[in-house]
Parts: structure tokens; C-alpha cells; sequence
């Protein structure tokens, strides 16, 4: 692709192209874009023809992105992202900090960590606007390749050369038993009690995660866990702790919603200590616009106080 079909590709024809590919129908695209139908379509063929390439497959009914399509996609993300980004902060560079920050989260941190970050924003008056995405880290990974959102706040990590990782918040597990479970009348529970339990666990689908901290734990004390429930966040599974579906280990951030419903007897174990980490990721290399830095900022601040 040289100089010339490079300037061809502004930045309306980008957004379409990718609304296309995202969609994975023209239709579609062309209402989620507030556009007719047969513009669309031309804007993609006259597209292909001035680069010279076949962005897509028709198959019957349906598109399939071919490999330079794939290719172009990500690099329009990448534009399309880096424009949103230069446009905010020249917005924002007379008036002070001003966006929108895009982040996914797990549902534990858009439960604990989330209300607390945008207080903060409140606080201090910024003109920024968090968009949350709940999801799971695979999920969270993807979007943040593909310039979908700004910054992660997952509980499982995975070490990538892509990816710079903060360690925000080094948490206890807590023991989640059912209200009229036999163990709750002990005065000390130890994990080697729990060795006919039935287990409910959050599942891991990439990295190290809170499933893996108890399986080694277990696997530490001489058994290896019956589990009957894999999930993949951990509010669901502390309410069916709850009704007596089993037990589970769930972060003591979770106290947190104690007033606003109703949980299950939370226990530390004396023994060994059980721990999860909640961390910011970011893409390293990714230019981060002045409302991102400001709550990358917040969320560390915010993060030290709950650790003291």
C-alpha cells in the first residue's frame, strides 16, 4: 500500500470499514452508522477498487473478512483510536483534564473498585466520563488490543511483552460458607476441613487467578478439591454460597456490599494465607491522553488507601 491509497483511506471510510467488520453485515453496519443501505455497500466496493484488494468474501449471505482486511482492520482501530485521542486532549488542553475513558473490568472491580473512582472524579469536578465494559479477561485483552477500551482492571493476569501491569491491590480471600453450615459452629477453620466440601470456583480463562491460588492451596494440604461449579465471576457465585449450592473463596472487597444485600459468612482462614491481586493493565506502548493518565492517577491513589 503506498503513500497514495494511504491518503484514500480518511477517517469516515475507516469508521465505516470497521463498523462493517465488527458487525459482520452491511445491514447491520448501516444502521448502527445512521446510514442507507447502498451507500455503504459502494463505500466498501469503491473502497477495494482504489486499494486494489478484496477487503471481503461474500459467502451466501455473509461477509468474511479476508487477511488484508483483517490486517486493515486492525490498523484503522488503531487510527481511529489515536484521532478520538488527539482530538480529546487538544479539547481538553484550554479547559483542563476533559474524555471519556474506556475500561473493562471484571465484575468484582466494577462492583468495589469503580464507584470509588468516579466519587473521586466527582470530588475533584473532572469532565470525565468513564465507560465500563464488564467482561472476561480474554475479553478485556481483545478490546484493548484492538483500541476498544483504554485500560483493564482484571483480577487474573498473564505476562505479554505488549502489556504494562500495575499491581494495585493485594487482597485476602475470604471463606464463603452457607448461613447454617456445620464448620461455622468451629472456633478456627482450617483448609484441611474443607476437604469434603463442595467447591464453587471462579473459572480462569487465561493467567493466574483465584481458582488457581485455591487449587494449589488444596493440592499444598494433601487433596485435591470436589468441585461442582465452575463460573466466571464471583458475585453469582457468593449468592448461590448463599442459598447452600457449596462454598467458596471470594475477595474480602466484597464486604463492601454487605449493606447493600444480604451475603453469607465471609471467614479468614488462620491458615495459609490466601491472596488475589487486582491489577490495572494498559497497552505499553499506546499513547494515553490526559483523561486516562488523570484515572490511571485516581485508581492507584484510590488503591493505596484501601491497602493502609
Amino acid at each position: 500500500m503506498n503513500i497514495g491509497e494511504v491518503e484514500k483511506l480518511n477517517l469516515h471510510r475507516l469508521r465505516c470499514f470497521t463498523k462493517v467488520v465488527e458487525e459482520g453485515s452491511v445491514s447491520k453496519a448501516a444502521k448502527k452508522l445512521n446510514m442507507a443501505q447502498p451507500p455503504l455497500s459502494m463505500l466498501i466496493r469503491k473502497l477495494e477498487e482504489e486499494l486494489d484488494v478484496t477487503l471481503f468474501e461474500r459467502y451466501k449471505k455473509r461477509l468474511l473478512v479476508t487477511e488484508v482486511g483483517t490486517l486493515l482492520y486492525h490498523r484503522a482501530k488503531e487510527i481511529l483510536a489515536m484521532s478520538d485521542n488527539i482530538q480529546n486532549e487538544i479539547e481538553g488542553f484550554g479547559n483542563g483534564i476533559k474524555g471519556t475513558v474506556r475500561i473493562g473490568t471484571s465484575t468484582s472491580a466494577s462492583i468495589t473498585l469503580i464507584p470509588s473512582i468516579l466519587e473521586d472524579i466527582q470530588r475533584q469536578q473532572l469532565d470525565i466520563t468513564l465507560e465500563v465494559r464488564e467482561g472476561k479477561y480474554t475479553d478485556i485483552l481483545r478490546e484493548l488490543r484492538n483500541n476498544e477500551i483504554d485500560i483493564g482492571l482484571v483480577r487474573n493476569t498473564s505476562l505479554a511483552d505488549d502489556l504494562e501491569i500495575v499491581e494495585l491491590v493485594k487482597e485476602p480471600l475470604l471463606l464463603a460458607l452457607p448461613p447454617s453450615h456445620h464448620l461455622l459452629t468451629k472456633s478456627s477453620i482450617t483448609l484441611q476441613d474443607l476437604r469434603y466440601e463442595s467447591f464453587l470456583m471462579q473459572r480462569t480463562t487465561l493467567g493466574h487467578n483465584i481458582s488457581d491460588v485455591i487449587l494449589e492451596a488444596c493440592q499444598a494440604t494433601g487433596f485435591i478439591p470436589a468441585i461442582s461449579y465452575w463460573g466466571t465471576t464471583s458475585l453469582p457465585i457468593v449468592l448461590m454460597v448463599k442459598k447452600g449450592a457449596g462454598i467458596a473463596f471470594i475477595p474480602q472487597s466484597f464486604r463492601q456490599l454487605h449493606d447493600d444485600m444480604e451475603l453469607p459468612p465471609l471467614l479468614k482462614l488462620p491458615s495459609p494465607d490466601l491472596y488475589s491481586y487486582q491489577s490495572l493493565i494498559m497497552l505499553r506502548d499506546r499513547f494515553k491522553s490526559p483523561a486516562v493518565q488523570k484515572v490511571v492517577e485516581l485508581t492507584k491513589h484510590m488503591t493505596d488507601r484501601l491497602s493502609t
